[in-house]
């Protein structure tokens, strides 16, 4: 019969026909937040913009994201009325946050801080993916409706002659066509639904989490009642109805809510504030746990107390693409004044241009500390990461015979090479079409290198190897790992660490964390934090993509 024979090809065509535009619009996605934005009509702030309302919410992110430890996020700026803002990407490391023009010149900075910190709890919850994952999904049952519309159509519009001489198959390619239409409204359907719902609870979560990240739940409960009293919360771009579901608040009104009723929210955030703004007394290393993936309120009052101190001339020096690049050779100045004096010198010979901003700034940054010179570090790395790559190697280069200007290389000039093959090369890669290597081994797979980097970690925070082996069996046990002896004479290099680290970054995100907790515990054993200690932990978390927040 004519509907039983046709029935099988349908369903296989319709698995294809999901998979294919699936996965296409998966991949389009692969390459992070920038996409959405972009498709959304956003252009991307620049570093050293002097708008004083764009200034505004990109100092905000960049004080969100070093608190938190993750690569700062690139800030589009939406041409829209209303309030709104969104997290995008697949990664903390290639996410990127939206705003609308309505946003940043309506809000306050307290109100806009708590937006951000609502798009931040995103990206630390996994949110982004899963809005990724749906919008491919959607999208997929929606391409098989079109599919089956364009099949019905070619039908109905086939001369009489052909449906006349075979009128049996082209009443079966109908059937087919039909069921690609009914296959796409019923995902499209139960796809809306599904996102919808997911989509409500990971909103009060993310207010919840901005509460908690800033302690002034006047910032966000400001805002959304701002979005209530707006004369037009719908946004105008044609595609905003397909990222409706990652926005701050709905953007285009549709049949199932994305977002809860906003007086709802407002209500939440009234009755939690009391009890998420109690600071939990506990133990260095459980604060340290529970601040991975998140943003310490302490620590964000750190950074923008920090910010707020540094001159105008510096933090005008972060942002400018030259300034930056003289900025970071003072982070990687040595504190031996030989040294010093022979990098000053190579500098002024190669680099005459950067000389005179390094000497510009050199007396500010001479006296910071360690932490507040990878804070430097961290806000350069989004202004470098936006110059073309040509003029990057020639800086790269320049930093490498700084550094190793007398022969030597210490831990803190190391570090600072290995956040800017973090933040700035490995994008810089990735946007010339280089693909990120697979994460999928387990600890198992990477057990010596594991016992060893926890070795080597243990053996920063003590003078005596005894003390050092209570702190990596107590590694070693947090992350169920046999037994070791520390690493041999040998293997306390830079290079073996960089080797151990190469494989380390193929873990699959939940043993990059279990490694990551170890290191922590590793770190806490004796209650102190020498300064040697933070700059290897804060390369393994860089190496393993997991953002680390400053330990305090």
């Amino acid at each position: 019969m004519l509907v039983p024979d046709s029935v099988p090809l349908a369903i296989g065509l319709s698995v294809l026909m999901i998979a294919i535009p699936f996965f296409f619009k998966l991949s389009s996605l692969g390459s992070g937040g920038s996409v959405v934005a972009e498709s959304l009509g956003g252009t991307r702030i620049s570093p050293a913009t002097r708008d004083s309302n764009e200034r505004k919410v990109l100092n905000i992110v960049e004080e969100m994201a070093i608190a938190s430890g993750m690569p700062i996020p690139p800030v589009y700026v939406l041409d829209e009325e209303c309030i709104n803002a969104f997290a995008a990407g697949t990664l903390p490391s290639n996410a990127a946050i939206g705003v609308s023009r309505g946003a940043i010149e309506t809000l306050s900075r307290d109100e806009l801080q708590g937006v951000m910190a609502h798009e931040f709890s995103h990206i630390f919850h996994g949110d982004m993916r899963i809005n990724m994952r749906a919008i491919a999904a959607i999208f997929s049952v929606m391409a098989v409706g079109y599919i089956g519309y364009f099949i019905l159509r070619t039908t109905m519009y086939a001369p009489r002659t052909s449906r006349r001489s075979d009128g049996k198959a082209t009443a079966g390619i109908a059937v087919v066509g039909l069921a690609f239409v009914v296959i796409g409204c019923i995902g499209t359907f139960f796809g809306r639904l599904m996102q919808a719902a997911i989509s409500r609870q990971r909103e009060f979560l993310a207010d919840a989490s901005a509460v908690q990240y800033t302690r002034n739940p006047a910032g966000i409960g400001g805002a959304l009642q701002k979005i209530v009293q707006q004369s037009t919360s719908a946004m105008q771009h044609p595609q905003a109805s397909q990222f409706n579901h990652m926005l701050f608040t709905e953007g285009v009104n549709t049949l199932f809510a994305s977002h809860p009723p906003l007086l709802a929210r407002i209500e939440r955030i009234r009755t939690m504030a009391a009890g998420v703004l109690a600071e939990p007394a506990v133990s260095t290393v459980a604060r340290s746990v529970a601040s991975v993936g998140s943003i310490p309120a302490a620590g964000l009052a750190h950074v923008v107390g920090l910010h707020a101190s540094q001159s105008a001339p510096l933090d005008a020096a972060i942002h400018d693409l030259h300034e930056a690049q003289a900025l970071v050779l003072l982070c990687a100045q040595s504190e031996d004044a030989t040294k010093a004096s022979l990098q000053r010198s190579l500098i002024e010979a190669r680099a005459p241009a950067l000389s005179h901003d390094f000497s510009r700034l050199e007396s500010e940054v001479r006296s910071f500390t360690i932490e507040n010179r990878l804070e430097l570090v961290d806000r350069a790395c989004a202004t470098l990461v936006t110059q073309p790559n040509s003029e990057y190697k020639e800086f790269r280069t320049l930093l490498s015979d700084s550094i190793r200007v007398d022969g030597t290389i210490d831990l803190l000039e190391w570090t600072i090479t290995q956040v800017l093959r973090m933040r700035v090369e490995l994008p810089m890669a990735v946007r010339r079409g280089h693909k990120l290597p697979a994460r999928r081994a387990s600890l198992g797979d990477v057990t010596v290198n594991a016992q060893r980097i926890l070795g080597l970690l243990a053996l920063q925070g003590h003078d005596d190897d005894g003390g050092a082996e209570v702190a990596l069996h107590r590694a070693l046990s947090e992350a169920k790992l046999p037994r070791c002896a520390l690493p041999n004479r040998s293997e306390r290099t830079l290079d073996s660490i960089a080797a151990d680290l190469d494989l380390l970054e193929t873990l699959r995100p939940s043993a990059a964390g279990i490694l990551l907790v170890a290191a922590l515990v590793c770190v806490a054993t004796d209650h102190q934090t020498f300064a040697r200690e933070y700059l290897l932990l804060r390369v393994i978390s860089e190496r393993l993509a997991i953002p680390l927040p400053a330990i305090t």
